[in-house]
């Protein structure tokens, strides 16, 4: 076998086997999936109040690029925004991990397991 076909092969089955496995940004929750992109109003149907409940307000730089017609180019605009950020902690016992979500403006973008819980 060439060493280019080989490569594609390979390449074809770490897609496969990675496309196959589980989120690592997920966890069960009374038998419901709570994964990346819900929204925290889903979440608090389907799991309940959170343990732990913490919340901040961050402020980001965002660069937008505007088609610039009338200037004959592109611009590009920074812009300052408002973030607010929650952190859930759901604490199933001693024999389950622990499971922080980072909620950004209502919706869920990270999922960590913590260790178990008490």
């Amino acid at each position: 076998m060439k060493p280019d076909v080989f490569a594609a092969r390979a390449v074809v089955c770490a897609a496969a086997l990675w496309c196959l496995a589980p989120s690592a940004w997920a966890f069960k929750c009374n038998s419901n999936v709570i994964d990346v992109g819900l929204h925290k109003m889903e979440v608090l149907k389907k799991c309940g109040a959170p343990a732990l409940k913490d919340s901040r307000i961050e402020r980001r730089t965002v660069r937008l690029r505007n088609g610039g017609a009338l200037a004959g180019g592109a611009v590009e605009v920074e812009r300052e925004q408002q973030v607010t950020i929650e952190e859930w902690v759901y604490n199933f016992g001693p024999s389950q991990f622990m499971q922080l979500l980072v909620i950004e403006n209502g919706l869920v973008t990270d999922v960590r397991d913590l260790g178990y819980g008490s």
